[in-house]
């Protein structure tokens, strides 16, 4: 894995990388699995990094990976864009959270 360019933002606590990673004969790696090897090699907490895009090109031996890190796990709950299915998670634990309003009888 090879970092192509790193830049900070102070504000919102957050560093954004881009990687180069190569997979000779393989497909492209599993969002999971570049976060435990990102994890393992800029020694941080899993939990604390987002990946934003997997960019392959067809017939490419090399992916460019962009990656978010965040100082805490708050700071990635409200600053990285979550997918749609972690979102409808969110939502679905929210309403069950709530109580049911009555229904009005006419």
């Amino acid at each position: 894995m090879k970092k192509l360019k790193e830049s900070s933002s102070p504000l919102i606590n957050r560093t954004q990388m881009v990687f180069e990673i190569e997979h000779f004969q393989k497909s492209t790696p599993k969002k999971a699995e570049i976060v435990k090897d990102l994890a393992s090699e800029l020694k941080i907490a899993q939990d604390l990094i987002h990946i934003k895009k997997i960019v392959a090109r067809f017939g490419s031996t090399k992916s460019k990976i962009v990656v978010d890190i965040y100082k805490s796990k708050e700071d990635l709950k409200s600053y990285a864009n979550i997918g749609k299915k972690e979102k409808t998670q969110e939502v679905k634990e929210v309403k069950a959270e709530t109580p049911q309003a009555e229904e009005k009888k006419e």
